[in-house]
């Protein structure tokens, strides 16, 4: 077939034909002959089987078809350009793609601003963002169910094995549906009262051990993988729970939820106000993309020394 003979070349020619505005300039500019412009024109021109130029005024103008065709040319320039320049960058060492495990709780709204910077930073490099039921399950050291390049997470049971950067903090507040029992008792609230109510826990597909259980009053429990459940059944008026705060914002305002006069309580070792990291294994240190994102995540522009 003619189309495939087509070459870049002949897309450079072209391009640089309409920018220069005549032949002869083209051939200046690219320090070629005029008659090795005009016969790349024609080459190309028999291959796509159609004229791009009107011959038939002084200055070469492009024909509708060339008009149709020049910014597919100029897409296919640019892209083996971004190809040319994604090339080098791997074989400095740049990541062509990097995976993120958040844990269920860790708002994602506080990491937006990285992303959106680190997208306009590196946008050859494929970012891969897995949310995992709960934000505890890198206890082993080995990361979540499936390897992350970078762990979002609780940072009260991070292993030795991580290396750590502190990001930020959430708050955890005690919720309940207006309709619920405990919505009607003064506070403050003691943990026996809360051990006779209900109450949703986000956990793991089976029970945890009880010495690693977070935030756990209640004798009875439902259990639930997904935040999004523990939500709607607390919305529902079925349990209470606790949630962080910048959640359920909305649902206090509005009434749906109210936030329960609960006291600390910590035999247990709850936690009220919670130290977020990003972190990733020592053994498996991060290219430049992920370092960068990693310094961002926790606000800077460069990177900064981890936390230990």
């Amino acid at each position: 077939m003619m189309m495939d003979a087509l070459t870049l070349d002949q897309f450079h020619v072209f391009v640089a034909v309409v920018e220069a505005g005549s032949f002869s300039e083209a051939g200046r500019r690219l320090n070629r002959a005029q008659s090795a412009i005009t016969y790349a024109i024609q080459k190309l021109e028999e291959q796509v089987e159609t004229e791009l130029f009107d011959r038939t005024v002084y200055r070469p103008t492009l024909s509708p078809s060339g008009l149709a065709l020049l910014p597919q040319a100029r897409r296919i320039l640019d892209d083996v350009g971004r190809f040319r320049i994604q090339a080098r960058e791997i074989k400095r060492g740049l990541e062509t793609g990097l995976h993120l495990s958040l844990g269920a709780l860790v708002p994602v709204g506080l990491l937006a601003p990285a992303f959106a910077a680190f997208a306009d930073a590196y946008p050859s490099v494929r970012l891969r963002i897995g949310i995992q039921p709960f934000s505890l399950d890198v206890r082993d050291g080995a990361g979540s169910r499936e390897p992350a390049d970078i762990h979002v997470v609780f940072g009260m049971l991070l292993p030795d094995t991580m290396v750590k950067r502190a990001i930020g903090a959430i708050t955890l507040i005690d919720v309940a549906a207006p309709s619920h029992p405990l919505a009607a008792l003064a506070g403050p609230l003691g943990a026996e009262t809360l051990r006779d109510h209900l109450q949703i826990v986000l956990t793991e597909g089976t029970k945890a051990p009880a010495d690693q259980e977070i935030g756990v009053a209640a004798a009875n429990t439902w259990r639930v993988t997904d935040l999004a459940a523990k939500h709607a059944l607390l919305l529902a008026g079925i349990g209470w729970g606790r949630l962080p705060d910048a959640l359920v914002a909305d649902d206090l305002a509005a009434g749906r939820l109210v936030h329960l006069p609960t006291e600390d309580w910590n035999d247990n070792g709850a936690l009220r106000r919670i130290t977020l990291v990003a972190a990733y294994r020592r053994d498996e240190p991060l290219g430049p993309a992920g370092r960068w994102l990693l310094a961002r995540l926790g606000g800077g522009e460069d990177a900064q020394p981890p936390v230990s």
